[in-house]
């Protein structure tokens, strides 16, 4: 029999402590401060997730419910810019 043995691996980054900033900088989140908001949508237009956005879950319930109200105000984009530029993804005005 063929002898196994288990390679123990190491961890190449060391796991910082998640801290919701809106509880470290006693902040509250608010429909109206879009230049917060808006740090928590990515590229695509979609509400980042709380791994990435280090926050609380209480925190992130409540920047999803203002980031929802404030694209329903039309004070934040419900698409990226780039869609509105072409039409689409991937659509170009000579396919059209």
């Amino acid at each position: 029999m063929a002898d196994i043995r288990r390679v123990r691996r190491t961890r190449s980054f060391v796991a910082r402590p998640a801290i919701c900033p809106f509880c470290k900088g006693n902040m509250k989140v608010d429909y109206k401060d879009i230049s917060v908001l808006s740090r928590y949508i990515s590229s695509q237009g979609k509400i980042v997730s709380r791994r990435r956005s280090r926050a609380c879950a209480k925190h992130q319930r409540n920047l999803a419910h203002a980031i929802k109200r404030a694209r329903y105000l039309a004070m934040l984009p419900y698409a990226p810019t780039h869609i509105w530029k072409t039409g689409g993804v991937g659509l170009s005005r000579s396919a059209v």
